[in-house]
Formats: C-alpha cells, sequence, structure tokens
C-alpha cells in the first residue's frame, strides 16, 4: 500500500524541478557578468581572465561522468543523490558568493588566482548538485511519460533562473541606489546579486530535498554498481558511449548545444545590428516573448510525447526548429518587429521538445536495468552533462571565429550593411543547420519499445 511519500503528486513533480531555478540563475550571472567583472571592475587582464574560465570549463566538463559515477556507487539511507544536493545546495552559493565578492587583491598573479581557485570550486559546487538532481528525476518514477513531466518542470523552474540570473543585478542596484556607470558601484551590484541568487539556490534546493528526498531509495545489492576503480569508470564509460540507444540521442544533442550557444551569443548583435531593434524591443518582446513559450510548451510536449512517443515529436520539434532558423531568420526586413515575434512564438514552442531528449535519456537508463545491468542514471547524465559544455564551448569558438571572419565590430554604433548581411547568413542557415544535422542524426536512434510492461 502506497504512503502519503510514495505518491509522486503534481506539487512534488514541481518541487523536484524549483532546484533548476537556483541553478539556472547561477550560470546566468556568471556567463554574463563574471568576465566583465574581473576585467572592467577588478582590473584583471582579458587574456588572464580567459585563460582561467577556459581551465575551469575543462574541468567542469570532465567532472561530470566522474560525478556520475560516485552516485551510481553511493550507499546511504537517503538514496545515492540526496546527500549530493545537499553538499551542493550548500557549496554553490558558497562560491558563488566568493568568485563575486574577492578580497582586494593589487596583484594580477593573485587576482587570477583567486578567480581560478574559486571559479574551479564553484563549477565543483554545480557539478556536484546538477548531475545528482538529474539523475534523481530519473529515479522518481518508474513510468516512462511521467519523468517527462518531471523534466518538464525541470524546463519551467530553469526558464524562470534565466531572468533573476540576467536582472538580479539590476534590482540590487535599484533597491540600494546603485549608481552602476561608477566602478564601485557596478562591482557592488555584482557582489550583492550573487547574494541573493546564492539565497535561491538554498531555498530552492531545500524544497526538492524536503519534499522528494525519501523517494530516493537505497538500492538493493544485486542493483548497485560494482565499487569504484578507474577501470571501471573507462569500462562503463565506454558501454555508455557504445550504447545503440544512447550514442545517436547523444551526437544530436551535442549538435542542438553547439547551435544554442551560438545563437544565444549571436542574437544581440543580430536583432540589433541586422534588423536595427532596439535593445528595449529585444529584451521585452523578442525574449520576452521567447521564453513564455518555452514555459507554456513543457505541458504541450508532455501530452505529445505520451500521445504519439518520444522520439518523432521529439524530431518534429528539432526540425521545425531548425527549419525555421534557416529560412526565416535572413528574410527579416529591418525595423520590424512582426517576424521576429513570429518566430519568437515558433521557437520557443519548439525549443521545449528538449524535455523528451532529457526524459529519452531516463528510458535507455531504464533499458539497462531491464537489459540487467545496474543502475547508471547518474553515470548517463555525468556524460550528458559533459556533452553540453564541451559543445558550449566549441559553440563559443565557433563564434568568436565567425564574428571575426565577417568583421563584426561589437563596439560600433552600427556595422557595414555587408557586415550585417553575413550576420543574417550566420545567425540563421549557419546556426540552423545544426539543428537540422542533429534532427537527421536523432533520427538514427532506436525506438525503445515497452517500458512500462
Amino acid at each position: 500500500m502506497k504512503t502519503a511519500n510514495d505518491i509522486l503528486t503534481r506539487p512534488r513533480k514541481a518541487a523536484y524541478g524549483s532546484a533548476d531555478f537556483g541553478m539556472s540563475a547561477a550560470e546566468l550571472l556568471v556567463q554574463f557578468y563574471l568576465f566583465e567583472f574581473y576585467t572592467s571592475v577588478l582590473g584583471l587582464s582579458p587574456l588572464l581572465t580567459g585563460l582561467a574560465l577556459g581551465i575551469a570549463v575543462l574541468w567542469d566538463a570532465v567532472s561530470d561522468p566522474l560525478m556520475g559515477m560516485i552516485c551510481d556507487r553511493t550507499r546511504s539511507s537517503w538514496g545515492r543523490f540526496v546527500p549530493y544536493l545537499a553538499l551542493g545546495g550548500l557549496a554553490l552559493p558558497l562560491t558563488l558568493f566568493m568568485l563575486f565578492n574577492p578580497p582586494e587583491i593589487a596583484q594580477q598573479a593573485g587576482l587570477f588566482a583567486w578567480l581560478l581557485c574559486s571559479y574551479l570550486l564553484l563549477n565543483t559546487a554545480m557539478t556536484i548538485l546538477g548531475v545528482p538532481h538529474m539523475a534523481l528525476g530519473a529515479s522518481l518514477s518508474a513510468d516512462t511519460h511521467e519523468r517527462t513531466e518531471i523534466f518538464g518542470w525541470k524546463l519551467i523552474f530553469g526558464t524562470l533562473g534565466l531572468f533573476l540570473g540576467i536582472l538580479a543585478p539590476l534590482v540590487v542596484a535599484t533597491l540600494y541606489g546603485m549608481d552602476v556607470t561608477q566602478t564601485e558601484d557596478l562591482g557592488r551590484s555584482r557582489g550583492a546579486a550573487a547574494l541573493l541568487v546564492g539565497f535561491s539556490i538554498v531555498l530552492t534546493v531545500a524544497l526538492t530535498l524536503f519534499s522528494v528526498a525519501r523517494r530516493s531509495v537505497t538500492l538493493s545489492e544485486e542493483q548497485q554498481a560494482p565499487i569504484f576503480t578507474w577501470q571501471t569508470l573507462i569500462d562503463e564509460g565506454k558501454a555508455i558511449l557504445t550504447n545503440r540507444f544512447f550514442l545517436p540521442l547523444l551526437m544530436a544533442f551535442v549538435l542542438v548545444a553547439i547551435a544554442r550557444a551560438m545563437n544565444a551569443t549571436l542574437a544581440l548583435p543580430f536583432y540589433k545590428f541586422t534588423l536595427e531593434l532596439t535593445e528595449a524591443e529585444i529584451q521585452k518582446w523578442v525574449l520576452g516573448v521567447f521564453s513564455i513559450c518555452i514555459l507554456l510548451s513543457a505541458a504541450v510536449w508532455t501530452v505529445l510525447g505520451r500521445r504519439y512517443g518520444k522520439k518523432w515529436p521529439a524530431f518534429s520539434g528539432l526540425l521545425t526548429l531548425g527549419l525555421l532558423t534557416v529560412i526565416a531568420y535572413p528574410l527579416f526586413p529591418p525595423g520590424q518587429l512582426v517576424g521576429p515575434l513570429i518566430a519568437a512564438v515558433i521557437g520557443g514552442l519548439a525549443v521545449g521538445a528538449i524535455i523528451l531528449f532529457e526524459s529519452l535519456v531516463t528510458d535507455v537508463a531504464a533499458r539497462d536495468r531491464n537489459q540487467g545491468a545496474w543502475h547508471r542514471e547518474g553515470m548517463y547524465f555525468g556524460f550528458w552533462r559533459m556533452g553540453q559544455k564541451l559543445a558550449r564551448s566549441v559553440g563559443l569558438i565557433l563564434v568568436a571565429l565567425v564574428t571575426h571572419w565577417i568583421g563584426l565590430d561589437v563596439d560600433a554604433v552600427r556595422q557595414t550593411e555587408e557586415t550585417a548581411r553575413r550576420l543574417a547568413w550566420v545567425f540563421g542557415p549557419g546556426v540552423g543547420s545544426f539543428f537540422i544535422v542533429a534532427a537527421l542524426v536523432f533520427m538514427r536512434m532506436p525506438q525503445i519499445q515497452n517500458l512500462n510492461k
């Protein structure tokens, strides 16, 4: 007989997803403001800043599968994932505060060391929290469609967290009357924003823990993975990366992540220089409508996945996104909002298909268990996050190369007509081709049958 703690109600599913609010806010705060904070406010050279960030990102990607393997082998009365959620939920806000509130350091070497160490610690804390959180979502339910709904809530809170990450410095500057045109107040606004985001991390992770912790059960001896060795890490890594269900799914996701990184980086220059829209129009209408449509799409993709299976709805969402990007963006006339708004609606709804991809990872792990393997949710999502982070780095490198090639000057008020036209083709067919190739790769993933039988 099920107790109240055994029933995965909708509020419990939402509570699980709430932890992504704080994590997404932290990621956006770092992505948008960290480089500027250390170069413009603290005076660290761009070369040293970029070097520190690059080293930390490499460690961040490599640490994900290792964290997954540790989770899969954890034996505690609270299950495999909850202890790390608690640890990460405390470590992440602490390291975020350290990163944006350094001590007074005059020397470049000392400031570089602080940035490198604190950013390494922050990325480690993000891994300790992020990998177990995704793997916990895979283990909360044995029902394949219910897992889609679980990851739908994760998408909703993650999207909401983006707003906090972007707006937190503005909020604290407004509340405390800071003048961000002054270097000192600019730095204080970033430090206070880190404190605000850190509080949101503690609050949302605590909500997740109190709501679903007891569902993370301890595995029997037969279900547990063998004790950790470096050889088992290599062997299991090979088994996962050669899995005929997981490999095309991961490859498609990596291509999507490259496209999304390029899209996010090039969006502001494209709308500003090619379409000649103001920043207020971009933020309020285009990005605002896009984000709202992502939120609304979670329910749509959950229903479609339940009715038609996950593969073909996910494929259609990905292909729609690719065709829209390739065809529409080069055709938009400058100074008009109608086209970008229509694209924001369609694109926002299509992007939500990502929950089906993440839910399919849980299905692959469940199929592994049905075939007699031990629980590997942690390692599957460890490699998933590693692929995402490496793809983001590749996307940023491609953006740097492409913008140099087309002659984009981000400090200029206007671009030449030739540069603006080239930017449209990069932002459209250049980015969209990755989505289309990802859809074609994803087609090669075999259908997973009878998971609920």
